[in-house]
């Protein structure tokens, strides 16, 4: 059985309207983000990455909460399945905490 999964397309509720208009933070702009709250003033990014720092800080903090929610709900969904006593059951479960499966599974 093929158990491989896309983070990306691991969701727990449907993206709000205020989610989908909320800028994705990479991994780039988290290390700017992290150097410039950071205490080392000797690694600070370059300056132009001071440009929309409150709006991408916000973002970032805004993905780690829902992060955060995902993790807890996906911890409480194994835990379930762990005790449950039918395969049945199971796969209710994390059809639950995961959502459908996305649309381009190979066959």
């Amino acid at each position: 059985m093929d158990m491989r999964t896309r983070p990306e397309a691991l969701t727990l509720s449907p993206m709000t309207g205020e989610q989908e208009n909320t800028p994705r933070i990479d991994d780039i702009r988290l290390d700017q983000l992290m150097r410039w709250h950071g205490t080392d003033e000797r690694n600070l990014p370059p300056a132009h990455t001071l440009q929309n720092l409150a709006r991408d800080t916000v973002a970032a903090l805004g993905e780690l909460q829902r992060a955060r929610e995902t993790i807890e709900a996906l911890r409480a969904a194994m835990g379930r399945a762990f005790w449950a006593k039918d395969f049945r059951e199971v796969h209710a479960i994390l059809l639950a905490a995961l959502g459908p499966p996305p649309d381009d599974l190979p066959s």
